[in-house]
């Protein structure tokens, strides 16, 4: 477990806060910048599970790769989900698969990858959450020299590992350790829900209710078929700011007040908001535009 002790007392002690924070994780992507151009292959599966931050770091990765004049693509596994309703309804009287390799369409994934090779373009669907199907398509250009990046949390999956026959580079991003900060202890899972209660709020106006019910299915999902296969990756990504826990103070308190005394989901919540009780408010003022909370709170 890792140990933190935080002391914020004025406005400077935020800034030095938080610009250490972010230099310690941009320091973490350098790295793992350098470990992928060094490996010299043209494809990268960026995995790790719910609200790890692989969508900014795969944008962070992209800048630093473009620094080391390495040019990049990214597509998201996402967008293979399947066309069958079914398969994307919410419903909130039973449990969804939205994670298992089952949800994707396999074959149009495979012929994609297939078709990526250096000189070519490859047409990749859009799937639109809203609508819950494709919406179109986009086309890449394979550059000779560049890197395609297939981000999301199947990229460690087998059936999609096979599908590069040992062309690849794997990386992993996620909250590696339980933190305890200022003397109250954190699991690396509960920073992660921390994350997804308030970015499924803000933008899938989901109720802390539902998404602690999604949860359980997610986390099954995570131990089943995320973490026994991460170690395809050698380059492994801790997304954990320290700041973080103070900036999310607001937010989660927000969200979570709004579970009713009658919920069986109550007393979570409450234990999940007395652990913010000491803690010093952050605001989002202080967080640069380009940080990996944007993809919980939103740009700023």
């Amino acid at each position: 477990m890792r140990e933190i002790n935080i002391s914020i007392k004025n406005d400077d002690d935020k800034i030095e806060l938080v610009q250490k924070s972010e230099q310690a994780f941009q320091k973490r992507l350098d790295l793992a910048s350098k470990k992928i151009v060094n490996s010299n292959v043209s494809n990268i599966l960026l995995s790790g599970p719910t609200c790890a931050g692989k969508t900014t770091t795969a944008q962070k990765i992209i800048s630093d790769l473009n620094d080391l004049h390495k040019p990049v693509s990214v597509i998201s596994i996402d967008d293979f989900f399947k066309e069958r309703q079914e398969q994307r309804q919410v419903d909130f009287g039973k449990k969804i698969d939205y994670d298992s390799v089952d949800v994707l369409d396999l074959p149009l994934l495979t012929e994609c990858v297939k078709n990526a090779y250096p000189g070519n373009t490859v047409r990749v669907p859009i799937f639109d959450f809203v609508l819950q199907g494709r919406n179109g398509y986009n086309e890449y250009y394979i550059d000779p020299n560049g890197v395609l990046i297939y981000e999301g949390i199947q990229a460690v999956y087998p059936e999609i590992v096979s599908l590069f026959n040992g062309n690849y580079k794997g990386v992993f991003i996620d909250v590696l350790d339980d933190v305890c900060v200022n003397g109250v202890v954190f699991k690396k899972h509960e920073i992660r829900l921390i994350r997804r209660l308030v970015r499924d709020r803000k933008f899938r106006g989901a109720s802390a209710e539902f998404t602690f019910y999604l949860w359980e299915t997610v986390r099954e999902n995570e131990k089943k078929s995320i973490y026994p296969n991460k170690d395809i990756c050698d380059v492994q990504i801790d997304s954990f700011m320290e700041y973080e826990l103070f900036l999310m103070k607001k937010y989660i308190k927000e969200v979570l007040s709004e579970v009713s005394r009658e919920s069986i989901y109550f007393d979570k919540a409450q234990r999940l908001i007395n652990k913010f009780n000491d803690f010093e408010e952050l605001s989002y003022d202080y967080i640069p535009k380009n940080s990996l909370y944007t993809e919980f709170l939103g740009k700023k």
